[in-house]
């Protein structure tokens, strides 16, 4: 089944406009052809999107596909926006996703150039949890990925590492079990709740449920700071990576189990098949200079 454009515009019409005739006359169209559309897309998706009456309601369904009908009609106008300002002479849309470590060590150094060489450039930047921004970018809300390589990628990702971390499974001193967490973790895991940015349903990953079967709950947090405040009050444990541990007070790694710490590497990613935008193109290149850079300071 498929919706036309045209019906969703003329639906999104009647509600912004509360009335089938203001919306006929703000399109510049037949009440008639306004009231076809309505009926045709209610016929299409066998369910009442209005409730008809002195002033029009909108049924669950109908709220529903005026959400979606706003969204399509805004990725509409920016797709035309951006169109007109590559004409125009601007370069293109750096649609960028970052993890929140990336975010806090890198992020404002890499954009702040970024935007001085590429000052027409628009910006569409997001910080999201690592395994999201792998599903984001898969599903082009995305267009680049900045963050840690999940241990299995798509095949279809070209993949641009940069450097390596290690994240560890911490307790911060105010943790009430913080004493034996440290000590003897294996014989009081069963009792913590885990904080994740994100953390995928067993039968998408089901290496997952080693991690979910040794503690008592987890909690999904993207937020990093907010994660960090919550574990420093004792509500949990979470994942650090060495950077973050280091830069930080008061977190302590819990050793000994399976689940104790894992390496990742992080970088860039986007699909390999799918040509790049020019903003894109360019903020690989600073990224490449920047941490070839890096790498060259680095004792040997």
């Amino acid at each position: 089944m498929q919706i036309e454009r045209h019906d969703i515009r003329i639906f999104a019409a009647v509600v912004e406009e509360d009335g089938f005739s203001r919306a006929a006359e703000t399109l510049d169209v037949s009440q008639s052809a306004v009231s076809q559309a309505v009926a045709n897309l209610e016929h299409k998706l066998d369910t009442q999107l209005l409730i008809r009456g002195r002033k029009l309601a909108l049924t669950e369904s109908g709220k529903r596909l005026f959400s979606f009908s706003r969204m399509v009609i805004n990725e509409e106008s920016l797709a035309l926006d951006d169109i007109q300002r590559i004409r125009t002479g601007a370069l293109s849309t750096l649609n960028l996703a970052r993890s929140s470590g990336v975010n806090r060590f890198h992020g404002e150094r890499l954009l702040l150039e970024f935007c001085e060489k590429n000052p027409l450039t628009r910006l569409k930047l997001d910080v999201a949890p690592s395994r999201e921004m792998v599903y984001g970018v898969d599903e082009d809300r995305w267009e680049l990925g900045f963050g840690p390589f999940q241990s299995r990628m798509p095949g279809h990702f070209e993949l641009l590492p940069f450097y390596r971390e290690t994240r560890y499974l911490v307790v911060h001193e105010g943790h009430p079990d913080f004493a034996l967490l440290t000590r003897e973790p294996a014989a009081h895991m069963s009792g913590q709740t885990l904080l994740a940015s994100y953390l995928d349903d067993p039968g998408k990953r089901p290496g997952n449920q080693r991690i979910r079967d040794q503690v008592q709950d987890v909690w999904e947090v993207s937020h990093l700071e907010l994660r960090l405040a919550l574990c420093a009050a004792g509500k949990g444990i979470t994942y650090l990576s060495d950077r973050l541990l280091a830069d930080i007070d008061g977190f302590h790694a819990i050793e000994g189990l399976e689940v104790s710490s894992f390496e990742r590497e992080v970088g860039l990613y986007f699909k390999k098949h799918q040509a790049l935008s020019e903003g894109a193109k360019r903020f690989i290149g600073i990224c490449q200079r920047a941490f070839s850079a890096i790498e060259s300071l680095q004792p040997g």
